[in-house]
C-alpha cells in the first residue's frame, strides 16, 4: 500500500533523493547537479513538484519560467537545461509566463503504479493555484529526452513536435490547461479467427511492396521466442490499422517495428502516434536494448511525421547488398530508440535483409489468390 504525498518545497534532502532518481532513469548527461538545482531555487522557489512515498521521493517535475531569449535558444535548439545560467531565470510573475518543462522522472518501480497520475494532479494542482493568482503559462517548451518524456508531453501537455536536439527532440505548448483527446485504442493480437481480418487489412495499407499472408500463417503455426506478433488496430470497437513486432536472428538484442498502418479515413486522430507508444511498451517486454524499424521515405512519407515525433535517431539506409530500389528510389530510412538507460547508437548500414521482403511480398500474394481473398 502507497503513501503518496505531493511536496512543492524543495529541501536539500529531497533535491538529492531527486538527483539520485536522475541518476536511475536518465543517461549521466541528463542527471540533475545539487548546486545547480540550489542556484535555480535561490531565483525562484517553486520550480518542483515532488511526489513522496512515506519520505522517500519516488518522482518529481521541474518546471520553470525562463526569459524570452532563453525561451528562443531552447525552441531552436541552441541551449540545454545544464546551460541555464541566472540571468536566463525568472520567478513566477502575475502575468503571461514563458516555462521550460525541464524535467520529469519517476521510480521505476512505480511506472506500473498510479504514481504519474498521483504527480500530474500535483502539478495541475500548483497550476491552478497559479491560475487564481493571475500567473498564466503563455508558452512552454520541452526538450525530451526519452519515449516516455514524449508520451507525456504529447498526452497530457498537448505538446506538439518541432525538431529534434542534441540528444532529444523539442516539443511545444501553448496552453498546458487544454484538455487532451487521447483516443482509446486497443490491440487485438493475430488469431485463426481474425487471420483474413488481418491479411485484408495489412494488403490494403502496403500492396504496393509489402503484403504478409504467409507470415501471418507462419506465425500462427508457431512463434519462436513469441516473435514475431501482429495485432489488429481497435478504435470504437473498429479494425483500422495494423501493427507488429518482429526480430532478426542476427541481431538478438534488438526489436523491431512491422507493418504500422492506419487506414486514412482514420488518420490525423492521434491513432498511429498512440499505437506506435503502445507498441513500444509491449516491446519492453520482451527485454532487448534497442527499437528500431525501417521505412522509406518516399513510399511511407505518410508515416514519417510520427517516427520523426517520438524516435530518437534516424538515418539513411544505403547497404550496397541490400534491396537498391528500395534504397534509391524508396529512401531507405531506418529510425531507432533506446528500451534502456542508454544513449541508441546509429545503425551504421548493417545488413538488414530487405530482399527477403520482395520475396515474402510474391509468396503472399499468390497464396492470397489461391484463397479468394483478392483477385
Amino acid at each position: 500500500m502507497h503513501n503518496y504525498k505531493i511536496v512543492y518545497q524543495a529541501t536539500d534532502e529531497l533535491l538529492k533523493q531527486a538527483i539520485a532518481l536522475d541518476n536511475k532513469v536518465f543517461n549521466k548527461w541528463d542527471a540533475g547537479n545539487f548546486d545547480a538545482c540550489k542556484r535555480w531555487l535561490s531565483i525562484n522557489k517553486d520550480i518542483y513538484t515532488f511526489l513522496l512515498d512515506g519520505e522517500k521521493c519516488v518522482g518529481y517535475i521541474n518546471f520553470i519560467r525562463i526569459c524570452d531569449k532563453c525561451f528562443e535558444e531552447f525552441l531552436h535548439g541552441n541551449m540545454k537545461d545544464y546551460n541555464l545560467q541566472n540571468e536566463d531565470i525568472l520567478p513566477f510573475e502575475k502575468g503571461e509566463n514563458k516555462c521550460l518543462f525541464m524535467s520529469i522522472a519517476i521510480d521505476k518501480d512505480y511506472r506500473d503504479s498510479d504514481a504519474i497520475i498521483c504527480l500530474r494532479k500535483g502539478f495541475d494542482n500548483k497550476l491552478n493555484e497559479f491560475k487564481k493568482q493571475g500567473i498564466f503559462i503563455k508558452d512552454v517548451v520541452i526538450d525530451c529526452v526519452s519515449t516516455d518524456g514524449a508520451k507525456y508531453a504529447i498526452e497530457r501537455l498537448n505538446a506538439k513536435f518541432i525538431k529534434n536536439s542534441k540528444g532529444g527532440k523539442i516539443y511545444y505548448s501553448k496552453d498546458i490547461f487544454a484538455p487532451t483527446t487521447v483516443p482509446k485504442i486497443s490491440l487485438e493480437l493475430l488469431s485463426q479467427s481474425n487471420l483474413k481480418e488481418v491479411a485484408l487489412m495489412q494488403y490494403n495499407l502496403f500492396k504496393d511492396y509489402w503484403c504478409g499472408y504467409t507470415d501471418f500463417i507462419r506465425e500462427l503455426q508457431g512463434r519462436k521466442n513469441d516473435l514475431p506478433v501482429t495485432y489488429l488496430i481497435k478504435y470504437q470497437g473498429k479494425s483500422v490499422g495494423i501493427v507488429g513486432l518482429y526480430q532478426l536472428d542476427m541481431y538478438p538484442d534488438v526489436i523491431w517495428l512491422n507493418w504500422l498502418g492506419v487506414l486514412p479515413q482514420y488518420r490525423r486522430l492521434g491513432i498511429g502516434t498512440h499505437t506506435l507508444f503502445k507498441i513500444i511498451e509491449i516491446a519492453k517486454q520482451y527485454k532487448k536494448n534497442e527499437f528500431r524499424l525501417v521505412t522509406y521515405k518516399v513510399w511511407n512519407n505518410t508515416a514519417q511525421h510520427i517516427y520523426h515525433k517520438i524516435m530518437q535517431r534516424s538515418e539513411y539506409y544505403t547497404n550496397c547488398d541490400d534491396w537498391q530500389k528500395g534504397i534509391k528510389e524508396g529512401k531507405a530510412m531506418i529510425f531507432s530508440s533506446s528500451l534502456i538507460d542508454k544513449k541508441i547508437s546509429k545503425w551504421k548500414n548493417k545488413y538488414i535483409d530487405l530482399n527477403s521482403d520482395i520475396i515474402l511480398h510474391n509468396e503472399s500474394i499468390k497464396k492470397l489468390k489461391e484463397d479468394h481473398l483478392i483477385d
